[in-house]
């Protein structure tokens, strides 16, 4: 149900019953952005910022397409209320990871369909449902503009998947505040912590030559035995490095490659190492141990040359004080949401609640629906009844910071 603008300040529960915190809503505005395109690289983003657009066409907010590359926008939005106060933070990304194969997909990855009490197609999960609870909380909290004291700021950025500055142009342009939450999927979690990471590969140079005279070049390959067993060896160590709420540091090789054609010595081998840090490392600090671990392994192999370089931006870890008091509001509400407790956790990935702590120094958490295990794969999804859950937390969040009580 909804009041007039005129009435008395809402509860929580009237928030929470607002027709665009049903169901349907929003399980058919999420389909309309799955169906919308938005891969990273970034030649795909304006579409989906239009696709944004649309869907905020009919509130009053003041926006801002904010380009941090040529051809590269996020959309800052602002609900403004009447008197000055706090300003509460919602960000989200509109970029996603490409489809990979299709055949492995049992649905269109851009059909948006509704099935089995989900949203199914690439993004509904990662993070597009996020965009969705934010945009139903403007909705909810435009219909009591005459009672709101601050502002609600969204973000919707571009070039999150790989580390781009999209959140941190909108910041830089004013899109800020005091609190803050990132609408990634934690399965309705509260996280005041995220696990940084950070990509770098190594690359060998050999000789290349006709493997039928392969004594006469010089195989990278022979490199990689003792490579893959000293990183090996790396990676251990590095987790018993652990943080209460995010885990273990871990060095893990996610690519070999090496090799153009079956019947000649390759002359360049490239191994990727995805390394995953706790807060008080740094993605510096991570590099230069990950180099001395690479000249070890490669002195025992003469007249190959070795070099190590970042791949796409790394992710800083960060924190807030797991007792925050905001964190707290937000996993009681939640929990009263959720019907059950909800835990403080920290995040497994990288995301950029690093750029809202660490370079605009607000106090924020990350919160959303789905499980995190679902994302960057086939047959991606989003159950719509923990997207209702999740954009009736932030409504009533907002309400909280905002409203005038």
């Amino acid at each position: 149900m909804t009041q007039s603008s005129d009435s008395v300040n809402p509860t929580g529960d009237e928030l929470a019953a607002h027709p665009a915190l049903g169901e349907r809503a929003l399980a058919d505005a999420l389909s309309r952005l799955v169906a919308t395109p938005s891969a990273n690289p970034g030649a795909q983003e304006a579409g989906m910022l239009q696709a944004v657009r649309r869907e905020l066409a009919d509130l009053e907010l003041e926006t801002e397409v904010v380009e941090f590359a040529p051809g590269r926008p996020s959309l800052g939005a602002v609900l403004a209320g009447s008197t000055d106060g706090p300003g509460l933070v919602l960000n989200g990304h509109m970029d996603t990871v490409p489809v990979g194969d299709r055949a492995l997909w049992s649905v269109d990855p851009f059909g948006g369909e509704q099935r089995e009490g989900a949203v199914w197609g690439r993004g509904a999960l990662d993070m597009k449902g996020g965009l969705v609870a934010q945009i139903a909380c403007a909705r909810v909290l435009a219909t009591r503009r005459d009672l709101l004291r601050g502002r609600l700021v969204l973000h919707f950025a571009a070039g999150e998947e790989c580390g781009e500055p999209g959140t941190l142009s909108l910041l830089r342009r004013g899109f800020t505040g005091d609190v803050g939450i990132v609408t990634e999927p934690t399965d309705l979690a509260v996280a005041t912590a995220m696990r940084g990471v950070a990509w770098n590969r190594i690359r060998i140079v050999g000789r290349a030559t006709h493997a039928g005279t392969a004594d006469s070049g010089r195989n990278p390959v022979d490199a990689l035995p003792v490579l893959l067993e000293a990183l090996g060896r790396h990676d251990k160590l590095l987790r018993a490095r652990t943080h209460p709420l995010v885990g273990s540091a871990a060095a893990t090789v996610t690519g070999v490659s090496c090799g153009v054609e079956h019947n000649a010595v390759p002359d360049v081998c490239e191994v990727v190492v995805d390394r995953r840090m706790i807060p008080g490392e740094t993605p510096e600090g991570a590099g230069e141990e990950l180099a001395a671990v690479v000249g070890e392994a490669m002195a025992h192999h003469d007249g190959l040359e070795w070099s190590l370089a970042p791949l796409h931006n790394p992710f800083k870890p960060v924190e807030i004080p797991a007792d925050s008091p905001f964190a707290a509001r937000v996993a009681r509400i939640a929990s009263e949401e959720a019907g059950r407790p909800v835990p403080i956790v920290g995040t497994p990935y990288g995301s950029d609640v690093r750029n809202l702590i660490d370079d605009a120094g607000i106090e924020a958490v990350t919160f959303g629906a789905g499980d995190v295990r679902g994302c960057h794969c086939p047959d991606e999804h989003l159950p719509i009844s923990q997207l209702r859950i999740a954009a009736a937390v932030l409504t009533r969040v907002a309400a909280e910071v905002l409203l005038d009580r």
